[in-house]
């Protein structure tokens, strides 16, 4: 098996934030997360999205942005593990500060 992959991405507060990087289809069970859709390119990975979920079962496919993941060409999805809702919420709004992407405009 391939050695996961794990980028760095810093917030607004300059902390920084490991997230385990996976293709777009994985397949993806896990729970109080935070993560992030990306677009991989030969200069690297550009952050489309950020959210935060509870639980994070089966396929993000679902998600109500999906139109809007695929127009941006999305290939990717981060996850950074945090049991805390509280963190979950502040360590979100710290990255959407920092990487201010656009479909995230109703959230900073």
């Amino acid at each position: 098996m391939d050695k996961e992959k794990t980028i760095l991405l810093n917030g607004a507060s300059d902390r920084s934030y490991i997230f385990t990087i996976y293709p777009w289809q994985t397949l993806l069970v896990c729970s109080s997360v935070i993560y992030v859709v990306l677009r991989q390119d030969r200069f690297g990975y550009s952050v489309i999205y950020i959210g935060s979920t509870g639980m994070l079962s089966g396929h993000i496919s679902d998600h109500p942005l999906l139109i809007e993941f695929n127009e941006a060409d999305k290939t990717h999805i981060g996850i950074h593990i945090e049991p805390s809702s509280l963190m979950r919420e502040v360590k979100q709004k710290d990255l959407v500060m920092n990487f201010m992407p656009t479909l995230n405009r109703d959230e900073r």
